[in-house]
């Protein structure tokens, strides 16, 4: 670690890494940490968990650390059936009983800023701040922008400059997770006793996909969520039970909700306009009427090649979010196809509410806070909405429409 910049290396035995659906393409990446930061300032099981995140998808049994690491850590790797260590007796777990702050990893987006919205106004924003490689479609001014405009409002905003998307082939987070890794780093400096995400009610229950899956089963919770309470950080997903159309309604409510700008291709209030997210997002925001109708804007989307091709999956991500913004539009403004394609009888307006049960994954000291938070800008599910999100259930009609050919 030279000057607040520090490097993982990573080194394989034969026969590794192991084959994934990415591939690894580096071996090395960086986070350039602020200040005068020394290795002392960051816990050694954050270093581990910071490394497990990036490297996991192309590991088979075991990851050796060249630094120890508290028992505890270690256990919970165990627990995942991977051999771990070494284990230095000496290292105190991290306890976040200690800690004064909640971590949020940033995105600037509006699902990331509605869970801002509904955090403690304490809330610490770490942005991973990716560089840029030449010929990228990726732009982050407004989602820098959005940072300097919180840090102006008093947040300890946080842009930590790291490369760990360049590991994978092709580019992005190798885990779901591993965009809080500036976080991670900095939480023993920070002082952070939970680390939050604005995952969303699709992607922790899997509405939109074929059927609801109950977190508290899945294997998302099973691989992640120990390991990070064994590092003494623990997960907060304080939008996990606020859908799309949720986060959308927040953002419209909230004082820093007109900061948010999920497109990472187009400038500063500017989206391309020509992305999967520009497509979904407006979408939803045309059905609130948060938005309103621009032909020009729906050609140019509609055109779009990505759009296209991510229009023809069965069943699209998150495309409950997309039923009910198509059962409030005008389908003689969308091709023929739209309509036998996202026709959908069942009603959806649940979306609009928050699901109680999700509220569980909160950290315990900010569960009442977040709660009423986000019940000031939305309505709680009733029994029978809450039963209905949990009967989701979209097999039969995807088997239905598999044999019809959209063409947008």
């Amino acid at each position: 670690m030279e000057q607040g910049k520090i490097s993982f290396h990573f080194e394989f035995d034969e026969g590794e890494p192991k084959k994934s659906s990415s591939m690894m393409a580096k071996r090395q990446f960086y986070a350039q940490l602020p200040g005068k930061l020394s290795l002392q300032d960051i816990h050694p099981d954050h270093l581990a968990l910071a490394a497990f995140l990036v490297v996991r998808p192309w590991l088979k049994k075991s990851i050796r650390f060249s630094w120890g690491v508290s028992k505890r850590f270690v256990e919970s790797l165990v627990s995942q059936k991977f051999h771990a260590g070494p284990v230095d007796p000496t290292i105190a777990p991290y306890s976040s009983e200690n800690g004064k702050y909640v971590g949020l990893a940033f995105s600037g987006g509006v699902d990331s800023t509605a869970a801002l919205s509904v955090l403690p106004d304490t809330t610490i924003p770490v942005f991973l701040d990716r560089p840029y490689f030449e010929n990228s479609l990726y732009k982050k001014e407004a989602a820098i922008q959005t940072c300097h405009k919180l840090i102006k409002l008093g947040y300890n905003c946080q842009m930590i400059e790291c490369d760990l998307e360049f590991l994978r082939q092709p580019i992005g987070f190798p885990t779901d997770l591993s965009n809080a890794v500036p976080a991670i780093l900095l939480a023993q400096h920070l002082s952070l006793f939970t680390i939050s995400f604005g995952t969303v009610f699709e992607s922790l229950y899997g509405l939109g996909r074929l059927i609801y899956k109950d977190y508290e089963k899945s294997s998302h919770k099973k691989s992640w969520w120990n390991v990070f309470e064994a590092a003494g950080i623990p997960i907060s997903f304080p939008v996990g039970g606020v859908s799309e159309v949720g986060t959308e309604l927040i953002c419209s409510k909230s004082f820093i909700g007109n900061f948010a700008q999920s497109c990472i291709r187009g400038d500063i209030s500017l989206p391309c306009f020509n992305c999967w997210k520009c497509f979904r997002k407006t979408t939803v925001r045309k059905s609130l009427k948060l938005e309103g109708e621009n032909a020009t804007v729906l050609s140019s989307l509609l055109s779009s090649k990505e759009v296209k091709m991510k229009l023809s999956k069965l069943p699209i991500s998150h495309e409950n979010v997309l039923l009910y913004a198509f059962s409030r539009l005008n389908f003689e403004n969308y091709p023929l196809n739209f309509q036998k394609r996202f026709d959908f009888e069942d009603d959806l307006s649940y979306l609009e509410g928050h699901y109680s049960p999700a509220i569980d994954y909160v950290h315990p000291r900010i569960r009442e806070q977040v709660e009423s938070k986000v019940l000031s800008f939305l309505r709680k599910m009733s029994i029978d909405e809450e039963k209905n999100a949990q009967s989701w259930n979209n097999e039969s009609r995807i088997s239905t429409i598999s044999a019809l050919v959209f063409d947008s």
